[in-house]
């Protein structure tokens, strides 16, 4: 994904007023940890209701992550969920729970979700590394 990016290609947008490939770096990061802890909590705590997050207040929290230790945690956290969630039998992923947006849902809809969830902005790095300079 990222082999041979600049500093400077880190900081484009695939349009005018997105994240640059940077954000999209730390977005991926902050999905990764807040599907897997809804996980985690939803399989540990009885009754448990989801706190949903505001994705956009979450970067302005977190602006100036730079996009190496962005994607070093979206790595190792990847691969400890992959590894988490290959454990998961069929009774843990219909274990259900509540959303407050969303109604009942189920661990397997927060694992597809998830398993999406890089693809979705895939397109979006691609836009970048082909010339995109916003």
């Amino acid at each position: 994904l990222v082999t041979g990016w600049t500093p400077e290609m880190f900081e484009r947008s695939y349009a005018p007023g997105k994240w640059s490939a940077r954000q999209l770096l730390t977005h991926l990061v902050h999905a990764e940890m807040v599907f897997s802890e809804r996980i985690r909590f939803a399989l540990s705590k009885p009754d448990y209701v989801v706190m949903p997050f505001d994705q956009d207040a979450w970067m302005k929290v977190e602006a100036s992550v730079d996009a190496a230790s962005a994607l070093a945690a979206y790595v190792g956290l990847r691969r400890m969920n992959l590894a988490f969630f290959r454990t998961l039998g069929p009774a843990q992923r219909a274990h259900r729970f509540r959303h407050p947006e969303r109604g009942e849902i189920d661990v397997n809809w927060i694992l597809i979700a998830l398993a999406g969830h890089d693809r979705h902005h895939l397109p979006q790095f691609e836009a970048i590394a082909h010339g995109a300079a916003v």
